[in-house]
Formats: C-alpha cells, structure tokens, sequence
C-alpha cells in the first residue's frame, strides 16, 4: 500500500468524484476529495498531497480548474497535475499544459489509464536525484518541486521545474540540449515552444534577482547555464 501518497482530486460531479475516490482508494492511495475550487484550495495547502487530478469546468467555474492551479502557484504550491475534461480543443490542452499539467485526459477516460498515469508520475518524483550542489546558488529539491535562488523562493509550474532539472543536473556551462528539454517534459513541450519555457524560467528568477541571467542560449542545439563571458564547455 501507498497510503502515504495523497491524490487530491477535484471534481463537482458527486458520482464522479465517487468513482474517482474509490478507485484512487483501491489503487493504495489517499484521496482527498473536494467539489469546488476553493475547498480545493483550502484543503491543498493544508494536506500537500503528491498529485493533484482536477476536471476544469467546477460548478459554475468554467475554467474553475485552470482557476486552482493558478492560485496554488500564487500561494508557492506547484505539484504535477492531471487534467480531466470534456473540452478536447487544442486551446485548452495547451492552456492546461502550460499552466504546469503533466497530463490531459478527455472525458470519458479510463480510470485503469488515471491510475497507470498516477504511478508512472509518482515514480518520476521519487526517482528524481537532488541537484543542489551543481549550480552555485541554486538548490532544486525534486520532492517538493521547489526551487531557491540565492536563499530565495522561485516558483515555477511542473512542466518548467522539470526543465530547471536538467541544467542542475548537467552542471555549469554544459550544454543541455532541445531533445533534454523535451524529453524532460514526456514531450509535453514541442520544439518550437521551448523558448517560451525558458523565457518563463529567466523570468521567475528575475522576479527575485532582476539581474540573473545565467541560462544562455546556444544557438541551434540548447542551452547551458553560465554567464555569457564565461566558455561552454562540450
């Protein structure tokens, strides 16, 4: 049993998040379950559960579970997430996917698919190595998917935490290639949006040190952090 592992799941149809709860149950986890979006809240900065799978429209919320997640980031709480929804359009995915969403499932789903997607994401999380001591002054704590620089907080969705991983990992000036990137993200990030991840990324961090400027873009093949007097190295 995983009973350690919280899935908090939200969803304002009673029968659904019924069929949600027990299956999240009999799989060995904790569900804690909520039906509107600031319930939701409440309960998941207090309980910090290990996944969080949210349907988007929430009672008269249209985009009440996009709504969620935006405020858990205001609050410094970024997890991996999975969306549920009957809205299939592009712009949506996309929506979701860039506000952090490991995963976005169609209604009606598989619930042995949900689990299969819970598992494979939870063992990501443990399998992640800390990378604290590769970058001057950067510590990245994959349990918590937290990131400080220069002792302060920095907040950034799932998606761009993942790819934070890879420059901790790989260490200062080396070269952190498009294909890391993405692979990094389960190709969540095509090719031609990475730049605006990384954008995101510098963006964070200069929220808390108006001059970094330590990801450095190597043209035509990735990036690698360092500061641009500094030689990559290969």
């Amino acid at each position: 049993m995983n009973t350690e592992h919280k899935i908090a799941i939200v969803e304002d149809d009673p029968h659904q998040l019924s069929l949600l709860e027990e299956t999240v149950r009999e799989a060995g986890f904790t569900p804690l379950p909520y039906t509107g979006r600031q319930e939701a809240l409440e309960g998941i900065q207090k309980a910090r559960p290990s996944i969080l799978v949210s349907d988007i429209i929430l009672g008269d919320e249209m985009d009440g579970g996009f709504d969620l997640v935006r405020d858990l980031q205001q609050t410094g709480i970024v997890l991996p997430i999975i969306f549920l929804s009957e809205r299939h359009d592009e712009f949506d995915i996309i929506t979701g996917h860039t506000l952090g969403a490991v995963d976005y499932l169609p209604k009606p789903y598989n619930m042995k698919l949900l689990i299969a997607k819970i598992r494979n994401l939870l063992r990501l999380t443990q399998s992640s190595q800390p990378a604290d001591s590769t970058l001057e002054n950067l510590v990245v704590d994959p349990e918590n998917l937290a990131v400080t620089w220069k002792g302060e907080p920095v907040y950034l969705t799932a998606t761009e935490f993942e790819m934070l991983q890879q420059f901790a990992q790989a260490g200062a000036r080396h070269l952190v290639t498009y294909e890391a990137l993405q692979s990094a993200t389960q190709g969540v990030v095509e090719r031609n949006t990475i730049n605006t991840h990384i954008c995101r990324i510098r963006n964070a961090f200069r929220k808390v040190d108006p001059e970094f400027d330590m990801i450095q873009n190597e043209y035509g093949r990735g990036y690698s952090w360092r500061n641009k007097d500094e030689k990559r190295k290969h």
